[in-house]
């Protein structure tokens, strides 16, 4: 599972460059037990250096891999296959998490 940190990083930056209220680390924390806050910081920290902190990406690069994995989903049985190759139900407790973690955010900011 060595994948996992990088596709947490992944996600986090993504985040972090695209939207204008993005996740913080903390909540990636909450999300994802598994890495602590202060781990996330230092992959993060890594990840960047690693990219020399170069996150742009040109307009016409994202449209082409939006529209490429968009042309994905739409095929014959997409949904299907995407379901047993990442066993969606294994991973309800994932989401039952997410959930909670999310309902406990927003009652803290609240």
């Amino acid at each position: 599972h060595n994948w996992h940190p990088i596709l947490l990083c992944g996600m986090l930056l993504a985040s972090k460059v695209w939207q204008d209220l993005s996740s913080w680390n903390v909540e990636f924390a909450r999300i994802c037990p598994q890495y602590s806050n202060k781990n996330i910081n230092k992959m993060e920290r890594f990840v960047l250096k690693l990219l020399k902190w170069d996150l742009y990406i040109s307009g016409s690069i994202y449209a082409k891999y939006y529209f490429a994995l968009r042309s994905l989903s739409e095929s014959k049985n997409f949904r299907r296959r995407y379901n047993f190759m990442m066993k969606v139900k294994a991973n309800k407790k994932l989401e039952e998490r997410s959930a909670q973690a999310s309902t406990n955010l927003y009652s803290k900011s609240m």
